[in-house]
């Protein structure tokens, strides 16, 4: 999702590529696209709407220095105000617990598995922790397999049941081997859900 979203941005930002000031058209046809990227990322569109009224109000009047373009100044005041959306600072990562467990969960193709190998290569590597990735996917039987190919590329263990069909006893199995081996944080890599999928529904309601 993440990934998809980064490829729209630029699109949008490209539009400014060669033009020698900022103007109130360019910034609206870059606006309009901004928009889209968010909405297609599943960013409400109400909020998407008022984030990208804030970037056009912030981008017009801006004077371009000669050694910034139209395209850079956009980008900055666009990254400016989603670090603004998502905060304005960064949060402590909260790994209490014994061990900690991260859920990762989210709509179906939206990228939960690398995040899930991305993230535990992240507290493995920068906080100094002992992940164990668990892989909860019974619906992708691929999952599983992507997901031990990027533990292995971490160095992060993957704990799977692959004949197991009931996700919540694969993770509370894994918790337990997490408590007995000293990992310290479980991250759980889930099905991708739909609220037209009943049985997925279920299932994420009795975790």
């Amino acid at each position: 999702m993440f990934e998809n979203l980064s490829e729209r941005l630029e699109t949008a930002f490209k539009q400014l590529k060669g033009e020698g000031r900022i103007n109130e058209i360019n910034i609206a046809t870059t606006v309009k696209e901004i928009r889209r990227a968010l909405v297609d990322a599943d960013v409400n569109y109400k909020i998407a709407k008022e984030f990208t009224d804030k970037v056009k109000d912030k981008a017009v009047g801006e004077k371009v220095l000669t050694s910034v373009s139209p395209g850079q100044l956009m980008v900055k005041i666009v990254k400016d105000e989603l670090a603004e959306l998502m905060g304005g600072k960064e949060a402590d990562f909260n790994l209490n617990g014994k061990p900690a467990v991260i859920l990762i969960a989210g709509l179906q193709g939206s990228g939960k598995t690398t995040f899930s190998g991305k993230l535990a290569n992240y507290l493995r590597t920068k906080k100094g922790r002992n992940p164990l990735l668990v892989a909860a996917d019974i619906y992708r039987p691929a999952a599983i397999d992507q997901l031990k190919v990027l533990g292995e590329q971490v160095k992060v263990p993957v704990y799977s049941e692959p004949e197991n069909r009931n996700a919540v006893e694969i993770v509370r199995n894994a918790i337990e081997l997490a408590r007995r081996q000293g990992n310290s944080v479980v991250i759980v890599d889930t099905a991708g859900r739909l609220a037209i999928d009943e049985v997925v529904v279920k299932e994420w309601r009795h975790r």
